[in-house]
């Protein structure tokens, strides 16, 4: 049998004491499609920065296309037609979505610009781009700065990127966020694929092959439903009880960038003690919402109030100082600090909590963070960087917690973790604002639910409702 695309033999890589790769095999045939299987923390996103070029292994051997690239650099392996997305999306925030694409079309095709003409002239750049997007399905968004796409919009884009450089192999680290595939996939090129075996992993291991006809051996992990689901419903979410204190209050705020109107009208309310979310398809402005609560992206107009104070206009450490604590997306930690670090680097009690976050209180809550205290966060899973977000946050002792998608991109087993810790704060009468994609999850986790669509709230009431019309889910969520 001739060398396949990729061939892997005995690949090792440690960060310390950290075993990440220990001993990986993988062949891999031109035109087949592989997934690598694992949970958070088992190396999947080490093997792939090793495939890359990013992660030099210690020992082992890679060749892709007949030749050894081992201890060839990144551009190198690109030119040779290795490409790879990551976890963390990175597109040019300032260009527009076109001018993204046609900078990879420009590096494929290796000419350079005509500096005295306008960029928007080049056809050889731009009709590729634009055929690109058509492809992932962002052609009518050509012209939209990157920085203002929604996060699973950003994904496509960073897609479209990658195919425009014409590789000949695709690496694809956690494809599906904010959707929530646990698989990392290593791809041939996407015409005529077909499936091969997907590759388990443990503790930087190969541990089983499995082809497709074994799917249904695999019990999925993290949808099943908790025993007392019930008691979730514990508060009527159709509006605020008399009585009841609200938290959080958006009256008629508009918001958006630049000239680019985002948010129209947008009325929302969290009560105290109580689990809000917003639901909606990518780009519809979610995200947008969470920038204004917490002053990031200031509101042209309306009003927002959090615990009886106007915050419309206050900048966000002040809103922060105020109770808000938000875990964005994207996670965000130091990454040259140590998870003790990150956690005791927000450490804050400004509104005399009787029982305060602290780092005891947080490792209990997540155990796994205790046994990677001392490990840097670049050196962490995608799961365990999200755990630290949501520790972090905790540690400032939030009169709100504000989760912009709570487990994107996260391993089922993962996922179940974020939703346990959630309702385990519930519990405990956390008020909490979440927007997530898991409808199954949010409709057990919250009180009072919203449905965003292009920047407007479309409706508003409670799990029973939301999830008894099937026809607003199609309608609005995309949702049979």
């Amino acid at each position: 049998m001739s060398e396949g695309l990729l061939a892997v033999r005995d690949l090792h890589r440690t960060f310390g004491a950290v075993r990440a790769c220990d001993g990986v095999d993988l062949d891999i045939q031109p035109g087949t499609l592989h997934a690598i299987i694992g949970p958070n923390g088992a190396g999947k996103s080490t093997l792939i920065g090793q495939l890359a070029g990013e992660i030099r292994p210690d020992s082992g051997h890679i060749r892709f296309a007949g030749q050894d690239i081992t201890r060839m650099p990144i551009h190198e392996r690109a030119r040779a037609g290795l490409a790879r997305s990551f976890q963390v999306t990175s597109v040019f925030p300032g260009f527009s979505v076109r001018e993204n694409v046609a900078l990879a079309v420009q590096a494929h095709a290796g000419h350079s610009f005509r500096f005295w003409r306008r960029a928007a002239r080049e056809r050889a750049l731009n009709e590729p781009a634009e055929a690109q997007l058509a492809e992932v399905g962002l052609g009518a968004r050509a012209d939209v700065p990157a920085g203002e796409l929604a996060h699973g919009e950003q994904r496509q884009l960073e897609l479209a990127m990658t195919l425009a450089a014409k590789p000949r192999m695709l690496l694809l680290d956690e494809p599906m966020a904010p959707g929530g595939s646990p698989s990392v996939g290593a791809a041939g090129r996407p015409e005529g694929t077909r499936h091969d075996p997907a590759g388990g992993t443990r503790h930087g291991r190969r541990v089983q092959s499995l082809r497709p006809r074994d799917r249904a051996h695999l019990r999925p992990c993290g949808h099943h439903r908790h025993a007392g689901g019930d008691s979730c419903q514990r508060r009527s979410p159709c509006g605020v009880s008399r009585g009841e204190r609200l938290m959080l209050r958006l009256d008629g705020v508009q918001a958006g960038y630049g000239t680019s109107q985002v948010l129209f009208d947008v009325n929302l309310e969290v009560a105290e003690g109580e689990v809000a979310t917003l639901l909606g398809r990518n780009g519809m402005g979610k995200t947008t919402t969470v920038r204004a609560i917490t002053g990031l992206n200031r509101a042209h107009s309306g009003r927002i109030e959090f615990a009886d104070a106007d915050i419309t206009r206050a900048p966000p450490y002040r809103i922060a100082r105020l109770g808000i604590g938000l875990v964005p997306e994207g996670r965000r930690i130091f990454p040259n600090l140590s998870v003790r670090e990150n956690l005791v680097a927000t450490a804050a009690n400004r509104h005399g909590a009787a029982v305060p976050w602290n780092l005891e209180r947080v490792f209990d809550l997540l155990p796994a963070l205790a046994e990677v205290a001392d490990r840097s966060g670049h050196a962490l899973s995608g799961g365990e960087q999200q755990m630290v977000a949501i520790g972090r946050a905790l540690m400032t002792n939030p009169r709100l917690l504000v989760l912009d998608e709570a487990a994107e991109g996260l391993a089922p087993l993962v996922r179940a973790t974020i939703w346990d810790c959630l309702r385990t704060l519930k519990a405990a009468g956390q008020s909490i604002l979440v927007i997530d994609q898991n409808l199954e999850a949010l409709l057990e986790l919250g009180d009072r639910h919203y449905i965003m669509e292009k920047g407007r709230i479309v409706w508003q009431g409670d799990s029973a409702a939301l999830g008894a019309d099937s026809a607003l889910l199609h309608r609005h969520l995309g949702v049979s």
